[in-house]
């Protein structure tokens, strides 16, 4: 039993990355790095230093250094001291970088939704059923 959860996990894995890829497609201005780091500063909600986005992202922190910068530079990000840690710099999202997530998010969903129109009616429930069982069971997994 073990094995087949286990093949049919791994088969599930390019099926999400590939689908969502699919949907992302297009939606994005930035470089995939760029991305990454404004979305994940978007998903915290709140300032964060180098560091916590480092680990947050498993990232070096000197590969971040530029793309930071560039990110800065093109207004998407500041950087303002941690009245905290006098050495350290939080970085928080502009409203241009809200915007470039919230924008993106909006196109995913639509070009999901139009996948979605593909099913019938019976299928979305099914697959919705489904969906959301994988999240319980995952959850419970501690994944």
């Amino acid at each position: 039993m073990i094995e087949e959860i286990a093949k049919e996990y791994i088969a599930l894995i390019p099926n999400v990355f590939g689908s969502f890829s699919e949907l992302n497609k297009d939606s994005v201005e930035l470089s995939h790095m760029q991305n990454h780091v404004i979305e994940y500063l978007y998903m915290e909600n709140r300032a964060l230093n180098l560091k916590d986005i480092s680990i947050g992202l498993n990232v070096a922190k000197q590969q971040l250094t530029n793309i930071i910068k560039d990110l800065e530079a093109g207004g998407y990000l500041i950087k303002v001291p941690d009245t905290k840690d006098k050495r350290a710099i939080l970085v928080s999202l502009t409203s241009k970088g809200k915007e470039v997530q919230e924008k993106k998010w909006t196109k995913v969903y639509q070009k999901f939704s139009n996948s979605l129109a593909k099913l019938s009616k019976e299928e979305q429930l099914d697959l919705r059923y489904a969906l959301h069982k994988v999240n319980i069971l995952l959850g419970k997994m501690g994944n």
